[in-house]
């Protein structure tokens, strides 16, 4: 069981917490470990609600399938200002990809765009005078059908988190369960991708890799209940 401590929320799912701790556990009653030692583990859930993916990669449940677009055309107006509506309403944030008519990749900017660049303005999208009279390809989802859906979306899931976990210890050499142990680390950094679906593999229907900072005395505690 998972428990989102910040929030005081209890989920249901099934799920677990594999740490590799690259050091000799001693079995005493607490222990501080040494500063500077490799500590890494992965999260996989496997029986994955939209609740709890919403609140674990920091983004909002919403009612609605996704449903995407390919290659939308636009003319970006001649005349300022150089702005161009998707058709569809209910466009998921930062899900755009745009290609211009020289087939190159825009890059999105958060000021005013470039010539190679694109920057979000509401609905629409604002080009550089240096598009204008020109075609560009959109590609995006939108909110499309009825259904919990949850967005997940690399800019907004968090990198840091704090872990107090309940383990079980097992020898690294021969896998044998040792006993309890109750594992508290301040910072943990994700290290990996968020990987989901069937091609999540040992990481359940969602997961990730991380490793727990460990560069000052008190970062990372043992207990043994």
């Amino acid at each position: 069981m998972i428990i989102d401590a910040e929030r005081g929320e209890n989920f249901p799912d099934y799920g677990d917490v594999e740490i590799d701790f690259g050091l000799a556990i001693p079995p005493a009653a607490g222990c501080a470990v040494p500063c500077d030692a490799a500590i890494t583990g992965k999260i996989a859930w496997y029986d994955l609600s939209p609740e709890l993916l919403a609140a674990v990669t920091g983004d909002a449940l919403t009612v609605g399938a996704i449903a995407r677009v390919e290659a939308e055309p636009h003319l970006v107006p001649a005349e300022p200002p150089h702005k161009v509506t998707p058709v569809e309403t209910t466009v998921v944030p930062l899900s755009e990809i745009v290609i211009g008519d020289d087939n190159w990749r825009l890059r999105r900017v958060a000021g005013p765009p470039g010539p190679d660049e694109y920057a979000v303005d509401g609905a629409a999208l604002t080009f550089n005078a240096a598009r204008a009279g020109l075609y560009v390809y959109v590609d995006y989802f939108y909110a499309a059908a009825a259904g919990k859906t949850v967005v997940v979306s690399p800019f907004n899931s968090p990198a840091e988190f704090k872990l107090l976990a309940a383990l079980r210890l097992y020898d690294g050499a021969d896998n044998l369960y040792e006993r309890e142990l109750i594992l508290a680390a301040e910072r943990c950094r994700r290290t990996g991708p968020l990987r989901g679906g069937p091609g999540a593999a040992a990481f359940g229907s969602f997961g990730f890799e991380f490793a727990v900072e460990n560069r000052v005395p008190g970062d990372v505690a043992v207990h043994f209940p």
